[in-house]
């Protein structure tokens, strides 16, 4: 009998231990898996700044071709005024022109406030993949510290069976270990 107690003392230590064992895995799994999961996220903040570039470059191309219309449209009623005989040096002619010019850059300004509104929203987008990507690892952590808390609770579970074992089996008074002594004998 003085056998088998301690060999479940034993076995209930090492299954305690094992139990923790198996938890501090699970925990650096699930670290694991929430920084996989953020890197993942974070993709989304390589596209969004490729986004900003492509608006940019949009509005750049966009600038680009008004200039070319608008210098022909300037180009046309200089050559209408001038065909008609009118004086290009005051007056009407330059009226126009000043008129045009006033809209081409109050156009220009329309698409630069449009894209710089549609950079702040990518912007934010990208900010608010940041924080997904963050809590996607605080909750790899939090799960990590759960399965780390059960596992000391687990060892410290096996550890308590064990003593409690060993102590209403006498284990701690010397006369047990002297009786287990003559058994070897």
């Amino acid at each position: 009998m003085v056998w088998a107690t301690v060999a479940q003392v034993g076995l209930q230590l090492v299954n305690a231990n094992k139990q923790k064992k198996a938890a501090d895995r699970a925990a650096n799994e699930a670290l694991r898996i929430g920084a996989a999961n953020a890197e993942i996220i974070e993709r989304d903040i390589d596209i969004g700044k490729q986004q900003i570039a492509n608006i940019e470059k949009a509005l750049e191309i966009s600038n680009s071709r008004k200039r070319r219309a608008f210098g022909a449209v300037q180009g046309s009623v200089r050559n209408q005024f001038a065909g008609a005989g009118v004086d290009l040096g005051r007056g009407a002619p330059v009226t126009v022109q000043l008129k045009n010019v006033a809209e081409f850059e109050y156009e220009l300004g329309i698409d630069a406030y449009n894209t710089s509104i549609a950079i702040l929203e990518v912007e934010d987008g990208i900010e608010e993949t940041k924080m997904r990507a963050e809590v996607s690892r605080m909750g790899g952590a939090a799960e990590a510290s759960a399965l780390r808390s059960r596992g000391t609770q687990a060892l410290l579970k096996g550890l308590g069976t064990s003593v409690a074992i060993a102590d209403n089996e006498g284990m701690f008074d010397k006369k047990y270990w002297a009786d287990l002594r003559k058994s070897w004998s």
